[in-house]
Parts: structure tokens; C-alpha cells; sequence
């Protein structure tokens, strides 16, 4: 999290905006499994197993709209026209 989404101050350590007081404890927890899932993506894809990869990738963006997330799901999708 780089920004309070209630406030937009920049985030500091902490599970409560500095500025605003906004609990963002729920927010980073989603955060983390977001990466959690992606991480599992990345593994599954290292192992061949694709259809595992999708699903961790479907998991990710479920949570986040994370950069690596959203190319794996275009490399997924290239390597399926491709194949």
C-alpha cells in the first residue's frame, strides 16, 4: 500500500492512517494474500502446471490488481492461442 484510500496520505508502517485514523489492518491483509497467490503462480508456472498457475492468477487479481499478476494472466492468455 503506497496511500491511505480514505485520506491519500502516503502509507507509514502501521495498521492505522497516520493523518486520518482509518483502520487498514483488512486492506493489508487482502495485500498480502494477494502476493501470497502470486507467489503460488509464479511456483505453479515453474512446475508446468498451468491450469494451477490460472487459478492463483484469478486468485490475485481477485484481491489486487498487481503488476506480475496482470502479465502472467497476458502470458496465460498468449501461450493458449499459441498452444
Amino acid at each position: 500500500m503506497e496511500r491511505c484510500p480514505n485520506c491519500r496520505a502516503r502509507y507509514r508502517e502501521g495498521t492505522v492512517c497516520y493523518r486520518c485514523g482509518m483502520n487498514l489492518s483488512l486492506l493489508l491483509r487482502i495485500e498480502e494474500q494477494a502476493k501470497a497467490w502470486e507467489r503460488i503462480a509464479v511456483e505453479r508456472l515453474a512446475v508446468g502446471d498451468h491450469e494451477g498457475a490460472k487459478v492463483a492468477i484469478k486468485q490475485t487479481l481477485a484481491r489486487q490488481h498487481r503488476p506480475l499478476a496482470l502479465l502472467l494472466q497476458g502470458f496465460m492468455a498468449t501461450r493458449k492461442q499459441v498452444g
